[in-house]
């Protein structure tokens, strides 16, 4: 993982204006009362870039992993508003593209570093090299609904003691249980915590080791928006990426991208990330003149029609 946020590159991959369609084609999939002119707009989260060598190694940084918040799902009042049919025990009327809902969550109450503060409608990979499935490409879980309804509900089921059948994952073998404190694929690491990262142990009944499935070949310029990352990268040539997401204009979106500006015009990582001396000095430290579109500039909360001298 490279620490740059603001080469020209990636200036000017943000505000193109066919990613920039794209973020505003996907924040569509989303809905609320009164919320259209949020969703129309997109603006610029700037994140980093991943630059994967092939080898023998096992790449464990970004194994099935749920960004967005991690013990907050369960803590946060927010949160269980958007999960509150799950909690209810009506999971099929569990509307996961509801944004009214998300408008109010705190997906970071302990300030983990390195943790996004902002509310992404999907999380954003574009491909900078021709990448097939084994070689450090990307991994989905292909249900949404029923990943969220099983995730959120896990905590509050175990196994019973003395298995009814062979099976571990028959129901019968499992049983409801409030008293058990602990939140299966959340790590408390210090003063934060690690998650949610669900594995075949913690979260036995997605069965991810068959059903993370591998996206297709992609070459450069080929956009994801949700994945995990293989552990493996058996090919030849570099698995090389930018992450760019798509960001509705809510509220708090707009406040983090006033204070991401300041930092972008100075060269300093974005607020979301470890802060120091970032990439100020560097050559290929990129500017507003980098901006590649009208849209990019609103997006990085830039004036239209202003150029930096």
């Amino acid at each position: 993982m490279a620490n740059n946020s603001w080469s020209k590159s990636q200036i000017k991959a943000r505000s193109h204006p066919n990613v920039m369609a794209l973020q505003i084609w996907l924040n569509a999939f989303y809905h609320g009362e009164q919320l259209d002119a949020l969703l129309k707009t997109s603006l610029a989260y700037a994140d980093r870039i991943r630059l994967r060598q092939p080898g023998p190694e096992r790449w464990d940084a970004h194994p099935p992993h749920i960004d967005g918040g991690g013990i907050e799902r369960w803590e946060d009042l927010g949160f269980r508003e958007v999960f509150k049919e799950i909690f209810a025990g009506d999971w099929k009327a569990h509307d996961p593209y509801d944004l009214s809902r998300r408008l109010q969550v705190n997906t970071n109450l302990y300030k983990r570093p390195g943790q996004s503060t902002i509310f992404r409608t999907f999380q954003g990979w574009l491909a900078m090299s021709d990448t097939k499935p084994n070689e450090g490409t990307l991994q989905v879980f292909p249900d949404i609904k029923l990943s969220n309804s099983y995730f959120i509900l896990r905590p509050f089921f175990r196994p019973v003691e003395q298995p009814v059948s062979a099976d571990p994952l028959d129901p019968q073998n499992w049983e409801f249980n409030t008293s058990n404190p602990d939140f299966p694929g959340i790590y408390p690491v210090g003063e934060y915590y690690l998650g949610p990262r669900p594995n075949d142990k913690t979260h036995p009944h997605l069965r991810l080791s068959e059903t993370m499935t591998s996206v297709p070949h992609v070459k450069p310029g080929d956009m994801d928006l949700i994945h995990a990352v293989e552990f493996e990268h058996h090919g030849q040539n570099d698995s090389s990426v930018m992450y760019i997401p798509a960001v509705p204009a809510t509220p708090y979106n707009k406040e983090y991208i006033i204070k991401q500006k300041e930092h972008f015009l100075i060269g300093k990582p974005p607020p979301d990330f470890p802060q120091n001396d970032g990439e100020i000095g560097f050559s290929n430290l990129g500017n507003e003149n980098d901006i590649a579109s009208d849209l990019g500039r609103i997006a990085m909360g830039l004036p239209v029609g202003e150029v930096a001298a």
